[in-house]
């Protein structure tokens, strides 16, 4: 006896194979989302730094000046005091 009619198994098959290709064209499309996202950021980056370039603007962050405060005439008591522990801690 028969189970069902023999063109159930090829509409079946269709569906699954439909299926399929639509999820690969859906990852196809994401994936060329994706890209044109990356490479608007990258060429937005690009453009941002050679901007930055073009005004000189400096992003490396630069060590303080060696200063000897001893030259000056106007020194605080903070610095005195703090500065080696002056004044403060006298160690034998």
């Amino acid at each position: 006896m028969q189970q069902g009619h023999p063109r159930h198994k090829q509409l079946r098959r269709a569906r699954h194979e439909m299926y399929l290709h639509n999820r690969h064209k859906s990852l196809v499309g994401v994936a060329a989302i994706s890209n044109l996202f990356s490479s608007f950021g990258e060429s937005t980056k690009t453009a941002y730094k050679k901007i930055q370039k073009a005004f000189g603007v400096i992003n490396k962050q630069t060590s303080a000046p060696n200063v000897d405060y001893d030259k000056f005439e106007i020194k605080d008591i903070a610095t005195d005091m703090f500065r080696n522990n002056a004044g403060i801690v006298n160690k034998k």
